[in-house]
């Protein structure tokens, strides 16, 4: 578990390095906390960052050089037949990195879970890119996060206690209701394609 202040100082370490906070996105309960500048008042699990995936393996090269890598948090160690991302602990913070990139007027990341041991892709189509992604500044430093409306949409999927306390902060900032309009019909169309290590890793040797 981190404080929202940990978080915002290592997001602000990465997207400081060039070119990374051009292209990355952050995600998660504690991005409308750092996008409105309010406190949170509670810890959080991690920091979830969308990287371009043109630009993932700097990240890949930039952690062993300063020895922040671990081998087994790597999903190209695994043996999926694709990139589905690393994992790495930034100054006792946990953060997921996950490709990202845009197809045809969709917005596609794809991701892994250690603990569940599955991987795959998530596809959500876009009439503007903004409806899902905007510029977030975090003390001067500037790079992009999902908008607050695509996060209240996805978080009202699982509604978890901290996903209400996250929803309840959001409406209280206020949201452009025909973004979140948009948004949640983009939710409702979305394509998550997710598959086990073992059927991933059979899939590569046929």
């Amino acid at each position: 578990m981190a404080s929202l202040q940990s978080i915002k100082a290592v997001v602000k370490k990465i997207s400081s390095i060039e070119p990374l906070g051009q292209h990355m996105c952050l995600f998660g309960g504690s991005v409308p906390y750092m996008y409105y500048n309010k406190e949170s008042n509670r810890n959080h699990s991690d920091i979830d960052i969308l990287m371009d995936d043109e630009y993932i393996n700097i990240i890949r090269e930039l952690a062993k050089q300063n020895n922040l890598y671990i081998s087994e948090l790597d999903s190209l160690n695994l043996g999926l037949g694709d990139d589905y991302g690393l994992k790495l602990f930034i100054d006792g913070v946990y953060v997921e990195f996950e490709p990202m990139s845009i197809d045809n007027g969709n917005l596609v990341r794809k991701s892994f879970s250690p603990n569940k041991e599955i991987a795959g892709i998530e596809m959500i189509p876009f009439q503007e890119l903004t409806d899902l992604i905007v510029e977030i500044d975090i003390d001067g430093v500037k790079t992009y996060c999902q908008s607050p409306e695509l996060i209240k949409g996805e978080k009202e999927q699982y509604r978890r206690e901290k996903d209400l306390l996250d929803i309840k902060f959001i409406d209280s900032q206020g949201i452009d209701i025909e973004k979140y309009n948009r948004v949640r019909k983009a939710i409702e169309l979305s394509n998550v394609s997710m598959d086990s290590y073992e059927d991933l890793r059979t899939k590569k040797s046929l």
